[in-house]
């Protein structure tokens, strides 16, 4: 025989003994006994999500889709942007800009304080509400009962410090302790008007909010306009304003204290944050909400006050153009809060859902407005239309910062205060630096050129810094496989 490759013979097929066939018809069975089956066997029980909880309270009604939060919100802001725009526009045409230029400096002293005293406690009743239960009430009238003596007491401060607010308020003819008392009331009913919005929305009332806020900017224009007609001048402007925001608070609160108390009626139960929770939360958010305000409020201010009245009330013009969006896209990602305190588990899907929306829904928005410079402008005067360059740079700037919107909107939702707040205030201090250290070259338009350029700048910086760390973005909105 042939050796294998290691040297081994096969053997020889011949030598097998012969296959013996045995046949299955002969070979002998057993039949086996048969057992009962005694086996005690457990119900069957359904598996339930990981995260699932036993029902303590009932939250308030979901709306009909998260979508409408965002976007409720976002034409909120809208149409106050775009109620405010529209104002200033009736009084450039009917007012001089001095008239114009004191209305404007009333009214953005009590915005600023109004926004800065909210303290970011809308967006921490948005995670908050919807658990809250039986609490619901309770929890409501305390925020409003500090944001609106909060207000009020900054406000006195600020106007006893400015005495121009004071006489400018109260008319030619009025006293300065009428003059202060009106704009007390300015800033705590704006600081509780804004916040009534977030309450709505907190409660599954959303579009209440828009409805409210589409009526006080009828009422506010239209009062505008017959005061103006009537020779007002500054004082017409501040009472537009102060005369709708006192009724809208007194009958907003009224209807929050309707909505909670129906809430906490229905529910058995419910979980408030702690005091520890709260100060963690709401203390770094409440800095960038000051810096918020500052930013919108007081950079126009400071033009002003660089650049003269003349100079200042044309960035006057193209900065409230500007806010337009810029609130809209910050009112929007707020309602991402209610949509993760809902599904927490679904946090990246529900960022990157916001994220997609955003840009689709604002990106558009930038583009006409920059092709519309020229003629928004010319609505205001030609003074106005000189600063179209102006306009359409804020505008791209602006573009950028949809990235630091929403990354924003995210660290809100998730609760990383600490992120949030340095993300506001390094984004809100470049552009006040830019705003104080940029040189008064010649006069005229030109001069704010390097004001809008500096504001570009300060965005692309700040959407760099967020791209370029993707990691900690993702570790906030992530919820990591049990």
């Amino acid at each position: 025989m042939r050796p294998d490759h290691r040297g081994r013979t096969h053997p020889d097929p011949r030598d097998d003994p012969p296959t013996e066939t045995l046949d299955p018809a002969n070979a002998r069975t057993e039949r086996l006994r048969e057992v009962a089956d005694d086996t005690d066997r457990f119900p069957v029980v359904t598996a339930e999500p990981p995260d699932a909880a036993p029902e303590a309270a009932e939250a308030p009604p979901a709306p009909a889709g998260r979508r409408s939060d965002g976007l409720a919100l976002a034409l909120c802001s809208l149409l106050g942007s775009l109620a405010g725009f529209l104002s200033w526009l009736v009084a450039a045409r009917i007012m001089t800009t001095t008239e114009v230029g004191n209305a404007q400096l009333v009214v953005s002293a009590f915005i600023l304080i109004g926004g800065a005293a909210q303290l970011n406690i809308g967006i921490g009743l948005m995670r908050w509400l919807p658990g809250a239960g039986r609490h619901t009430g309770r929890l409501a009238w305390r925020a409003l009962l500090l944001v609106m003596p909060l207000s009020a007491v900054v406000g006195l401060v600020y106007a006893l410090i400015t005495p121009r607010l004071a006489s400018i308020s109260a008319g030619a003819d009025g006293a300065p302790g009428v003059g202060m008392l009106v704009f007390v009331l300015a800033c705590a009913g704006w600081g509780a008007f804004a916040l009534h919005d977030f309450l709505l929305v907190a409660v599954g009332k959303p579009w209440w909010a828009v409805w409210r806020n589409g009526l006080f900017a009828v009422v506010r224009i239209g009062l505008l306009v017959a005061l103006g007609v009537a020779g007002l001048g500054a004082y017409g402007v501040v009472l537009s304003w102060v005369g709708p925001l006192v009724v809208g608070t007194v009958l907003g609160s009224a209807l929050i204290a309707v909505l909670t108390r129906r809430i906490s009626a229905r529910a058995d139960g419910g979980v408030v944050p702690t005091r520890a929770e709260v100060v963690a939360f709401l203390g770094p958010t409440a800095v960038s909400q000051v810096g918020a305000a500052l930013l919108y409020n007081q950079v126009p201010v400071m033009v002003n006050v660089r650049f003269g009245p003349e100079t200042g009330a044309v960035f006057f013009i193209a900065w409230q153009a500007v806010m337009v969006i810029d609130l809209a896209a910050a009112f929007f990602m707020n309602s991402l809060a209610v949509a993760v305190a809902r599904e927490p588990h679904r946090r990246a899907e529900l960022a990157a859902a916001a994220r997609r929306r955003l840009l689709l829904l604002f990106l558009p928005a930038l583009a006409l407005g920059a092709a519309l410079a020229t003629p928004l402008l010319s609505i205001f005067g030609g003074a106005y239309a000189e600063a179209d360059d102006v306009l359409r740079l804020l505008l791209l700037g602006l573009a950028f910062r949809l990235v630091v919107a929403h990354e924003l909107g995210v660290r809100q939702a998730v609760g990383w205060a600490l992120g949030f707040a340095r993300l506001q205030l390094l984004s809100t201090v470049l552009v006040l630096v830019v705003a104080i250290v940029v040189p008064v070259a010649g006069g005229g338009v030109a001069a704010l050129l390097p004001v809008a350029i500096g504001y570009v700048a300060v965005q692309v910086v700040c959407a760099a810094a967020v791209l370029a760390f993707p990691a900690s973005r993702r570790a906030d909105v992530e919820v990591p496989s049990p």
